[in-house]
């Protein structure tokens, strides 16, 4: 059998070689964040559990959230003291050296129709690296069994709008989900015109797509 000047048989040291190279192949993927599918399933599960908890959060306190997540990991839910609102800090698996904070923003509305009053809470949450990962986005689809209010609703199909008319553009994505969000910070009539017209709040992100503009 062939050996080296160390007496290691060639067989052996291809062995290790092969060993060595394997081990490399495994460890690849997860260093470097290679596997992109996996990465956005996680991203989107991330933003699913920042919305339940924000969503729990509003509807206990009825008032809005500014996105402080550190808030909500450490204040006790109203109906379960032994549990928090998030459990964990949670961030996006594209993320690099410097950790960032999901984004959100959570809006309460206490909705007069008659006697009655309709509490209304949405929230929207969006992934910090975005930009550069523009399919990171929580799906319509997520909405269907979380019992929505009108708000939310609302929220939801404008989110889905503003997803389809910026496509892959991840920068333009987030210029719009800042614009929108800052439409129902500063617009106390946001709600009501938007119960009137459904496009009404989509025409302020992007009149051009509503002849609004010269």
């Amino acid at each position: 059998m062939l050996r080296n000047q160390n007496g290691l048989s060639v067989y052996t040291v291809l062995s290790i070689i092969l060993f060595i190279a394997l081990i490399f192949v495994l460890a690849v993927p997860n260093f470097y964040n290679l596997d992109k599918e996996q990465n956005v399933e996680d991203c989107i599960n991330n933003m699913k559990e920042i919305w339940v908890g924000t969503t729990d959060y509003l509807r206990d306190t009825n008032q809005d959230f500014q996105g402080d997540l550190e808030l909500l990991r450490t204040t006790r839910k109203a109906t379960d003291k032994s549990s928090y609102y998030l459990s964990k800090s949670n961030f996006c698996p594209e993320t690099s050296r410097q950790k960032t904070e999901y984004k959100v923003y959570g809006k309460y509305i206490a909705d007069q129709i008659g006697d009655e009053v309709k509490h209304n809470y949405g929230v929207i949450v969006y992934c910090p690296n975005l930009a550069g990962f523009p399919n990171h986005f929580l799906p319509k689809i997520f909405y269907e069994n979380m019992e929505p209010t009108q708000l939310q609703n609302y929220m939801i199909d404008d989110l889905a709008y503003i997803d389809d008319e910026t496509g892959t553009n991840g920068a333009r994505k987030i210029e719009m989900l800042e614009k929108y969000i800052k439409i129902w910070q500063t617009d106390s009539q946001a709600f009501a015109k938007r119960k009137e017209d459904s496009t009404a709040l989509r025409a302020m992100l992007f009149p051009e797509k509503f002849g609004l503009t010269n």
